[in-house]
């Protein structure tokens, strides 16, 4: 059973599903952009809803969680992420994020270790000092010309890059791929209806001049949770060596990378990810 509900916080709405009537509680936080909790989340959350209770929110700014009065930076995401657990009355749940998700998961966790209970960081941000072509990538999104991107994008050309940029599985199905396509080119239509960057707050943000803000790379080693790092080998916005280093300086942490995968793990290889996790689920079940 699927319920679709939202909860108005001080800054704005929060649209969110529930899957699974029973089990030990599980966040997935989606990814920044054109991504919501229905787009990253499609395999995952039915198949962890079999035996955990699973929360499902579209970030601030993403999916329906509009409008949205605050800046959602990363201060701003772990402030949505503490309120939503009061909301859903949970002491602590299992995180699980992709990119903007984990950034958002891994900053709630070392500010709140007790509600944290086990992690699972996918694609992760929060671990470079830099980003790719970083002072240009700083130049495009405070400038102009991020903007100028996100009008020019249509919702053809966005399902034309889901097509044809996600490193999709064979095994996918066209119809399964076909409807991602839908609901990125839905996810454009939506921010522009609101007058929402195609790009998320989170990097126009924490992206500063010379050095990416959101780093808690130097702080991972204080995680005391279970941690799993999940990563595409061939993950180009992310890359590998940061999750290693990472996993390597968790006290309880673990790398898996899935071979022939982005940055989209989830979606792009949705048998090898989901099994990564729910063993992952399994080894670390008393930590829940």
């Amino acid at each position: 059973m699927i319920t679709c509900q939202t909860a108005e916080l001080p800054e704005g709405t929060i649209h969110y599903r529930v899957l699974g009537s029973s089990g030990p509680p599980v966040v997935l936080l989606h990814g920044g952009g054109i991504d919501n909790g229905d787009w990253m989340w499609r395999w995952l959350a039915p198949e962890l809803a079999a035996d955990h209770r699973v929360y499902v929110p579209d970030h601030p700014k993403h999916g329906q969680s509009w409008p949205w009065r605050a800046r959602a930076d990363q201060r701003g995401q772990e402030d949505m992420l503490a309120r939503m657990l009061d909301h859903w009355q949970l002491d602590s749940a299992t995180m699980i994020g992709l990119s903007l998700g984990s950034a958002t998961a891994l900053g709630h966790a070392l500010r709140h270790p007790e509600r944290v209970q086990r992690l699972v960081l996918t694609s992760s941000g929060g671990l470079q000092d830099r980003v790719q072509s970083h002072e240009f990538a700083w130049l495009s999104l405070r400038t102009p010309f991020s903007w100028m991107i996100g009008r020019s994008m249509t919702p053809e050309s966005i399902r034309r890059w889901v097509r044809t940029k996600v490193a999709f599985a064979d095994y996918v199905p066209s119809a399964d791929i076909e409807a991602l396509a839908d609901l990125a080119a839905e996810e454009l239509l939506t921010k522009r209806r609101h007058g929402g960057h195609l790009f998320c707050d989170w990097n126009r943000y924490e992206t500063a001049p010379r050095h990416h803000r959101a780093d808690f790379s130097d702080r991972v080693s204080e995680l005391t949770q279970p941690v799993l790092f999940v990563h595409g080998e061939d993950d180009s916005a992310v890359p590998l060596r940061y999750p290693r280093a990472a996993a390597a300086a968790a006290p309880r942490g673990q790398l898996v990378v899935i071979k022939e995968a982005g940055h989209f793990c989830p979606v792009e290889r949705p048998r090898e990810y989901g099994a990564a996790v729910r063993k992952f689920l399994a080894e670390t079940a008393t930590c829940a």
